[in-house]
């Protein structure tokens, strides 16, 4: 199946997966695209009774996209075009920080980093700093991904765009930033506003809440990279930084490091970001070096 082929589908799919919170992820192929398609049809011909039928709907819809949530591969190849993608580039040391704490299993941090990383990039976008007055009000914040300019590259890249802009603002608009007393909590807690102001203890930290998030940026970085001219299908520059991160990340999701280890390794690759400021004083490290 063509890449256009599954474009002309996006339309189509999309609808039916946000329900749950979800959408068609940027780097599938074609036979996981067959298989979304026949649990789209699936989810039409059998709309759910009540909220734990939903909840399974979500379940299966998560394991459709578990594998490449949870690929080495995919997650260094995503903080790779961070790194060299403006707007994304400024807080890639969060993206990559929360993938740090995706393969240690601490969700609640992760879904928190990428929280205020998914708001510095709009505001960003927005073309604001820190320091600077006419700060964009909520509403246009909320409105950043809409309202893109896309960039003139050809056909099939083009829709892309298109789909990918669609998927991603109707995400952040019906999910991320809804305002809490319009959001459905039904299936997750999983909000902006719910999370980073402490409305309630909710278990916002699901794993499925957390690929939501991955998935998310995925998009949002693909989509920034390609107005920007930096979007790459293929790691073809500074393959070093890849590689580096594709076997840490192995290392890392098999618990094969002990944490000290894992944490020195960590500051080295975060020291590779921009806006990255390492520590001056470690507890552990200054109570090691004193006893």
């Amino acid at each position: 199946m063509s890449q256009q082929h599954r474009l002309n589908e996006y339309p189509a799919l999309t609808p039916v997966l946000m329900d749950y919170g979800w959408f068609v992820a940027p780097f599938i192929n074609g036979e996981e695209h067959e298989r979304i398609k026949n649990l789209v049809a699936y989810i039409q011909a059998n709309p759910p009774a009540d909220d734990a039928a939903k909840r399974a709907i979500e379940d299966n819809i998560h394991k459709e996209f578990l594998d490449a949530a949870f690929s080495v591969h995919v997650r260094a190849r995503y903080v790779w075009l961070a790194l060299r993608t403006p707007h994304i580039s400024d807080y890639s040391h969060l993206y990559e920080s929360a993938v740090f704490a995706y393969y240690k299993r601490e969700y609640a941090a992760g879904v928190c980093l990428l929280l205020v990383a998914l708001e510095g990039v709009l505001l960003s976008v927005n073309g604001w700093r820190v320091g600077q007055p006419n700060k964009p009000s909520f509403a246009q914040l909320k409105a950043t991904i809409a309202t893109l300019t896309l960039a003139s590259i050809n056909p099939t890249m083009n829709a892309t765009q298109a789909a990918f802009r669609d998927a991603l603002s109707a995400f952040i608009d019906r999910w991320i930033y809804a305002h809490t007393s319009n959001a459905d909590f039904t299936l997750s807690v999983l909000n902006r506003h719910y999370v980073l102001h402490g409305m309630d203890a909710g278990n916002f930290y699901r794993p499925h809440d957390f690929h939501r998030l991955l998935l998310e940026f995925d998009l949002l970085i693909d989509l920034i990279a390609m107005i920007n001219g930096t979007y790459r299908v293929m790691v073809e520059a500074e393959i070093d930084k890849y590689e580096e991160r594709r076997k840490f990340y192995d290392q890392l999701r098999g618990g094969a490091l002990q944490i000290g280890a894992a944490g020195d390794r960590e500051q080295e690759l975060l020291k590779q970001h921009s806006n990255y400021v390492p520590p001056t004083m470690e507890a552990c490290v200054e109570l090691r070096i004193n006893r």
